[in-house]
């Protein structure tokens, strides 16, 4: 052997320095690749699954602060994401199959700085890490991987929603798109006539439409959808409320023409206020009711009381007992025996809540005390029949 010859060894395996002896005094270095010792060999400390769903599908093979080379038997598919485990079975970090190398070896790519080594073992991202990653991500083509990955998951109807509004500030409206009608109705009676233009329709988030005089609405342009998603339909609008939820399911890949109406209700009108003796101290079970006549309610452990229907005495056929409260001027009333009839004026206004000012109240000991009179003519505030008599001094009593 004349001179010195360097022979060179490449494997993705870890190696060592070692001399060995040739012809005469002289010694050359030489790469010698030195091969894992299995693991049964050395027992590794034991698994220590995340809530006992992990389960460990492959293992490091080779490392040098940037791609990994790894072992995955059962197979792994690109961008999926793996989690690595170093030592004592610590999580050190993440890394995305890039490619397969050769069957059932695969080169993965770190996420961020964090040192791997040969030896080190794989589980697959769960389900619950992979859903908060790509909503922080929030970009439609990450949100399509994570469903290939989780076609049946828990996270899919709010990956789907996620998706819709990236559509909509992307490109609506965009034609031809999909299509959504319907009206807004009201579904309760009141006394008066409510018109139902000039509505805001909420499709989601997006404050996207607005009712007719008739309360028709009319969405388009709304762009394709890689997949399928439930929206809530909504209103904004201080005089109404939605009366129930409704949701509207657009397609998928395709456009559509979807209908839907709205129901709603009035914004309740509350009176709201509390009842208290001499002293300050809150009276409970205290009557309150107003003029013009509404429905009666009893006040709380705190002397607080919520009015916001009216009693109907005499409803049509298949109606309510009783109406949607409005603005408008009030006396308000409380009454129990033994004590004084306390009274409060308010100026309501409509769709709000109106405070009541403190209603006092005193005690009046007397046995046997009567009904005190209320100086309050009702049949000036109801609608009586003939045959109906209001006795004067005679408040009202608790609906049944």
């Amino acid at each position: 052997m004349g001179g010195l010859r360097r022979i060179t060894v490449t494997l993705f395996l870890a190696t060592a320095m070692v001399a060995i002896p040739v012809r005469g005094d002289t010694a050359i270095k030489v790469r010698k690749p030195v091969l894992l010792a299995p693991e049964s060999s050395r027992p590794r400390p034991a698994t220590r699954p995340r809530r006992g769903k992990d389960v460990f599908v492959g293992t490091v093979i080779f490392s040098r602060g940037g791609p990994v080379v790894a072992e995955i038997p059962g197979g792994a598919k690109p961008r999926e994401w793996m989690v690595v485990f170093g030592q004592g079975m610590r999580r050190v970090g993440k890394a995305v199959v890039e490619r397969e190398l050769d069957k059932g070896v695969y080169l993965l790519k770190p996420a961020g700085r964090f040192s791997v080594s040969s030896g080190d073992r794989l589980a697959r991202e769960s389900e619950r890490e992979a859903a908060a990653r790509v909503i922080r991500t929030n970009r439609v083509p990450t949100y399509l991987e994570f469903l290939g990955f989780f076609p049946r998951s828990k996270y899919r109807p709010r990956i789907a929603r996620e998706v819709f509004r990236l559509k909509m500030k992307e490109s609506y409206p965009t034609f031809p798109g999909t299509t959504l009608e319907g009206r807004v109705r009201l579904a309760e009676t009141v006394d008066r006539d409510l018109p139902l233009g000039q509505v805001l329709i909420k499709l989601d988030r997006f404050v996207i439409a607005r009712t007719d005089d008739t309360g028709r609405f009319r969405i388009e342009g709304i762009p394709k959808l890689p997949v399928a998603v439930k929206l809530d339909l909504g209103i904004k609008d201080p005089r109404f409320q939605k009366a129930r939820q409704v949701k509207v399911k657009l397609p998928a890949d395709s456009f559509a023409e979807v209908q839907a109406d709205i129901p709603v209700r009035v914004t309740p009108t509350v009176l709201v206020g509390e009842v208290r003796d001499e002293r300050g101290a809150p009276l409970a079970g205290m009557e309150v009711w107003t003029s013009p006549y509404t429905m009666e309610v009893l006040s709380d452990e705190a002397g607080a009381f919520r009015i916001s229907r009216r009693k109907v005495l005499t409803p049509g056929e298949g109606e309510p007992a009783d109406r949607p409260l409005f603005g408008g001027d009030y006396q308000v009333f409380a009454y129990r025996k033994g004590y004084s009839v306390g009274r409060a004026r308010v100026s309501a206004e409509s769709y709000r809540e109106n405070r009541v000012p403190p209603i006092r109240v005193e005690r009046i000991d007397l046995a046997g005390e009567p009904v005190p009179d209320l100086d309050l003519d009702l049949a000036q505030h109801l609608t009586l029949g003939p045959a109906e008599v209001v006795p004067q001094g005679a408040g009202p009593r608790l609906n049944p």
